[in-house]
């Protein structure tokens, strides 16, 4: 994988990284999935499988509480124009939270290991390729505020990003930058 970022290892807080191509048409699916076009903006990958709503939505449940009780430090999407993918960078309290929620054979709360495997393969059936890195790499508090305020300047410059977990100052105060919750 070729990442937006490089983590410096140094910790206490972790990096989960996923890249998302489309194996049938990945030229539509990178070019429309930031389009500000609602006839184009259907390669969104939620939109593509909304039969799996009920995966969906226990998915979409880790990060709902995730950002609300502080473990999700700040979630974006972003276009990688070198890899034509879309990559979702994601920084968490800790490893042991990372393992916790994503760790391979670790059930939570309305799904199980069983299900999120059989959901990963339906995504696949649907044509996205999902790839990760297979650890969760440290990253410092100063250098993910670093990478947060990069990524805001792309969102701000409507540049293939998409800020999904804002930085929540009450939970994480080190240095407020937009957007807030």
């Amino acid at each position: 994988m070729n990442l937006l970022i490089t983590p410096d290892n140094q910790g206490p807080w972790a990096v989960r990284y996923l890249s998302v191509t489309h194996r049938f048409d990945n030229d539509s699916f990178y070019n429309n999935y930031f389009s500000p076009s609602l006839k184009e903006a259907g390669m969104n990958i939620r939109k593509q499988t909304a039969d799996l709503k009920t995966d969906w939505s226990a998915h979409n449940q880790i990060f709902y509480d995730s950002a609300a009780d502080g473990n999700l430090v700040w979630r974006v999407k972003v276009g990688n124009k070198e890899t034509r993918s879309i990559d979702y960078v994601e920084v968490w309290r800790s490893v042991s939270v990372l393992n916790q929620y994503f760790g391979s054979q670790t059930d939570i709360p309305n799904w199980t290991t069983a299900s999120r495997k059989t959901f990963n393969e339906q995504l696949f059936e649907s044509g996205f390729i999902i790839s990760d890195l297979q650890v969760f790499p440290l990253i410092s508090k100063a250098q993910a505020i670093e990478y947060y305020k990069l990524f805001v300047s792309k969102w701000k410059a409507k540049d293939d990003c998409i800020i999904n977990t804002p930085w929540n100052k009450e939970l994480n105060p080190l240095d407020p930058v937009e957007p807030q919750v």
